[in-house]
């Protein structure tokens, strides 16, 4: 049995809770998906054959993140203000005071949640955001928890490369889009908005944590060939989605987040997946279609939309993501 199957083939009971059937557009599978994207994150010039010591560095890292040890050294903790608010969503005594406490408490999330709600998305109106009481005021209990939530995963998402500097800016980019594509669907669908947030933010920790780790020992083995699409996608198709359940289970995230990232693996039309991991599955390809196809190809990107049977005017709110006033 692949290891893919040991971590994934434990059965889903069919009473446990309503299933969701996949379908794929009818025009872009989700291979063609996640190969326009992987093609995206690396440089059309970066496709050279892999040297002997890329391969054997690959394959190092490949059984390295097999194990909790090294997971532990490879991805920080998680932040402790995730799981206090994801506790807040049962509290209904959590206040405003209780947010701004949190913020006002370190000045880099503080200046990383005001950019964000200075974004067209979270601050429609346009007034410009310039204190934290004034953004809890302005954005709401739901719309803090999102801006601070999304303030808190930046760094742990949005790393530095020894090789592509801005790899780790796409990287977060796709996370955050995929995050307010699952609030968006999630409220189409009435299922619980602020969780499948968190899950879109977390759900590539995977791709995250294995193209650092190829990083860091690409420099470490002082590669003179700088590595590229081939020496990054193989290892990060086959190992990252188990590193991202991985990860959510050592994080100890809600059951329904991590089973919803355990469905992402080897995706088929026909298969049938959770709630959540139905709309992780959906928010993903929409993020992913957002950055590949949007712009070049607005008629395909809006059938996809429409097989899909999602809100059209998708592509514009994550567009809005990307605006500052």
């Amino acid at each position: 049995m692949s290891l893919l199957n040991k971590v994934f083939s434990k059965k889903v009971d069919p009473q446990e809770e309503k299933q969701w059937l996949i379908t794929e557009p009818r025009l872009y599978t989700i291979k063609d998906s996640e190969e326009a994207y992987y093609r995206f994150l690396y440089p059309k010039n970066t496709e050279k054959n892999l040297t002997v010591p890329q391969k054997l560095v690959a394959d190092m890292v490949k059984a390295s993140l097999q194990k909790q040890e090294n997971r532990n050294k490879a991805v920080p903790r998680l932040p402790s203000v995730i799981p206090r608010l994801l506790r807040s969503l049962r509290d209904p005594n959590s206040s405003a005071r209780d947010y701004v406490e949190i913020i006002n408490k370190d000045p880099v999330m503080s200046a990383a949640v005001l950019k964000l709600a200075n974004s067209v998305y979270f601050n429609p109106i346009g007034a410009r955001i310039d204190e934290i009481e004034k953004a809890v005021v302005k954005l709401g209990i739901e719309g803090i928890r999102s801006v601070l939530s999304a303030a808190v995963m930046q760094p742990i998402v949005q790393r530095e490369s020894a090789y592509f500097s801005h790899t780790g800016q796409k990287m977060w980019n796709h996370s955050l889009s995929c995050a307010v594509a699952c609030e968006l669907i999630a409220d189409y669908r009435k299922v619980d908005k602020f969780k499948v947030y968190v899950m879109g933010l977390v759900h590539d920790i995977g791709k995250i944590t294995v193209f650092s780790e190829l990083c860091k020992q690409f420099k470490l083995n002082e590669e003179e060939v700088k590595p590229g699409y081939n020496a990054f996608t193989p290892v990060m198709k086959v190992m990252a989605p188990a590193v991202s359940y991985w990860v959510a289970k050592d994080w100890e995230l809600p059951k329904e987040i991590c089973k919803a990232i355990a469905e992402q693996v080897n995706l088929q039309a026909g298969n049938k997946l959770s709630p959540f991991g139905h709309v992780l599955y959906q928010a993903n390809m929409i993020a992913e279609c957002h950055v590949t196809l949007h712009h070049k190809n607005e008629s395909l990107a809006e059938t996809i939309l429409r097989d899909l049977e999602l809100p059209e005017d998708l592509y514009d709110k994550l567009d809005m993501l990307q605006r500052e006033y």
